[in-house]
């Protein structure tokens, strides 16, 4: 893959802590997650924040380390 493209991935969401959703990540596990605002993840999954600990999303990892593009894996809804 180019890197200059942005790569699919899985994350899950571990827990929200106020405004914050701690994630793991292929780069980043359990002990040390990827903190990233809740309602980012929860605007593009249609979810609200409260939802979505524990739940796996797929996600955009562009090269610089962002994500974004946040789609449930298992949606019960579709």
């Amino acid at each position: 893959m180019d890197s200059t493209e942005p790569e699919r991935i899985i994350v899950r969401v571990l827990l929200t802590v106020g405004d914050t959703a701690e994630l793991v990540t292929p780069l980043h596990d359990h002990r040390d997650p990827l903190r990233m605002p809740a309602a980012a993840i929860a605007e593009g999954a249609g979810l609200p924040p409260v939802e979505l600990p524990g739940r796996e999303f797929f996600a955009w990892r562009a090269p610089d380390g962002a994500l974004s593009g946040f789609e449930l894996v298992h949606d019960p809804r579709v």
